[in-house]
């Protein structure tokens, strides 16, 4: 995509976490997917990514249960939880290239997250970045609706004390891009994961994604165009 004819001054970098710094979407579809066929439900890896990208597992449940009449124990996501801490301090990678963007670029940024602060904490400590974070970590936890909602975009706004017009967005699901653009950001959707069934770049086009970043390289590309690399 063509970066617009006029690209307003980025004060600050609002990033997501799960799929666009750490390369952990893959790790919750697959445990997801695991503790579901425990209970005799499978689907696959690639239609699961297609049909809940960037959801609460909380949301994704009770789609399952609407669309699949799927039940399940009421300890379900603490198992589910469990089994994310056992796995992942041994398997959490950052996404190729993404490292070197978070350190250097030349503006502060902050963490937009549906995970917790917890999460995400841990998530930056695992691939050792969180003393590169110069920002807040905004969560869904501190809003009364998670993202496709943009309370928790509304909220990083306030607390920055910034514009819509002064921040870039870097989300990598339709759920992201969606709440993004509902608080009127620009946004780039990012493709540099391992998740990323074909066909997601033109799912966040379609949601309005102001431009595509097929990986890390092709984001410093924006970035740079922006001033802030």
């Amino acid at each position: 995509m063509n970066l617009h004819h006029t690209t307003h001054a980025v004060k600050h970098l609002l990033f997501d976490n799960d799929g666009t710094i750490v390369d952990s979407e893959i790790i919750a579809v697959r445990t997801m997917l695991q503790l579901l066929a425990e209970h005799g439900f499978h689907m696959e890896e690639t239609v699961y990514s297609t049909k809940y990208p960037g959801l609460l597992e909380r949301d994704i449940l009770a789609s399952l249960k609407q669309e699949f009449n799927l039940n399940v124990p009421h300890d379900f996501l603490e198992k589910l939880h469990l089994m994310h801490r056992d796995v992942f301090p041994s398997t959490l990678r950052v996404i190729p290239g993404m490292s070197a963007v978070f350190k250097n670029v030349k503006v502060p940024k902050s963490m937009v997250s549906n995970g917790s602060v917890r999460h995400v904490e841990r998530s930056l400590r695992q691939v050792r970045l969180r003393s590169a974070l110069d920002g807040h970590i905004f969560s869904a936890e501190h809003v009364s609706k998670p993202k496709p909602e943009p309370d928790v975009y509304h909220h990083a706004l306030t607390t920055l004390g910034l514009q819509p017009s002064d921040v870039l967005v870097v989300e990598d699901s339709p759920t992201g891009v969606v709440a993004a653009k509902r608080a009127g950001l620009r946004v780039v959707g990012f493709l540099g994961a391992s998740h990323i069934p074909h066909g997601h770049g033109d799912r966040l086009r379609d949601e309005g994604a102001d431009y595509l970043a097929k990986d890390a390289k092709a984001l410093v590309e924006i970035l740079r165009k922006y001033g802030v690399m």
